[in-house]
């Protein structure tokens, strides 16, 4: 993947997100740099989304990328569909982020087994957030029912948002998460043994049930272990072993972030 190797530590943080964010104006010319272009923007929203107003604006890029790397590999979307939900809350002070966010997933919802229905129940959320309301998403809701209804679908019975993986939508706010709030969470991370020749073992604690992502990354922000699926975990002790035998030596960060957006790094030392 080309994007910039090092530039982190060469150029700075901010030159680093720009380089990466130029990604969104690149038009792919094959499978191959599609699934580049989405690579790489996703690093650009996991580095950068917190940091970045308009890292919002990604999101349609990034869906456009995803429609044209693998055609005829329906799984893309599901996969594509977690990783947006573990991203959902990076940005919790520009709300066009959530919004921009929250209709990237409800588009994945128009693939697979919850076609038209699961696309049509997180439209409707959407439309009836405050901070994402608009006209067009009321025309494009009633333009969608329609066709699904022509179709043979019955929108006046959509499925649950709970159905859909999505019920933590309705427990949570994104204007009130504070860097208080986040933080009570997750309360530790740490390794054992570190440094580790074969394998380590991440120890973590959540002090509440939380949807959860844990990934290893190199020194240049490659993602070496993890395949960006998170799941719901319960509160309590939680311990992770880790197969350093396909993990290249040297430098690694373990990352474990949570769907409210609060992210923990240990170093690692893989000799």
């Amino acid at each position: 993947m080309l994007i910039c190797a090092g530039s982190a530590s060469a150029q700075g943080w901010p030159d680093t997100c720009a380089h990466l964010k130029d990604w969104e104006a690149d038009r792919p010319a094959s499978q191959f740099e599609a699934k580049q272009k989405y690579d790489t923007l996703k690093l650009y929203i996991k580095m950068c989304a917190a940091t970045d107003k308009d890292s919002y604006t990604a999101f349609a890029p990034l869906d456009g990328a995803v429609g044209l790397y693998a055609p005829n590999d329906a799984s893309r979307f599901d996969e594509y569909r977690h990783w947006l939900i573990s991203v959902l809350y990076l940005n919790t002070t520009e709300p066009a982020y959530f919004c921009n966010c929250l209709a990237s997933i409800a588009g994945t919802y128009q693939y697979g087994k919850y076609y038209p229905l699961g696309y049509l129940t997180v439209l409707d959320y959407l439309r009836h957030t405050p901070s994402c309301y608009g006209k067009g998403l009321d025309r494009e809701f009633s333009k969608d029912s329609l066709t699904a209804f022509q179709d043979g679908y019955d929108p006046t019975h959509l499925p649950p948002l709970d159905s859909l993986e999505l019920g933590f939508l309705l427990k949570s706010d994104v204007k009130s998460h504070s860097s208080q709030f986040l933080s009570e969470r997750m309360a530790s991370l740490s390794s054992t043994p570190n440094p580790f020749t074969k394998v380590t073992t991440l120890q973590f604690t959540l002090n509440r049930t939380i949807y959860t992502t844990i990934e290893v990354y190199d020194e240049l922000g490659r993602l070496v272990w993890g395949d960006g699926k998170g799941s719901s975990l319960e509160a309590g002790t939680h311990s992770i072993t880790i197969d350093g035998k396909n993990l290249p030596h040297g430098t690694l960060y373990a990352r474990i972030s949570t769907r409210f957006g609060e992210v923990k790094t240990v170093k690692l030392v893989h000799e």
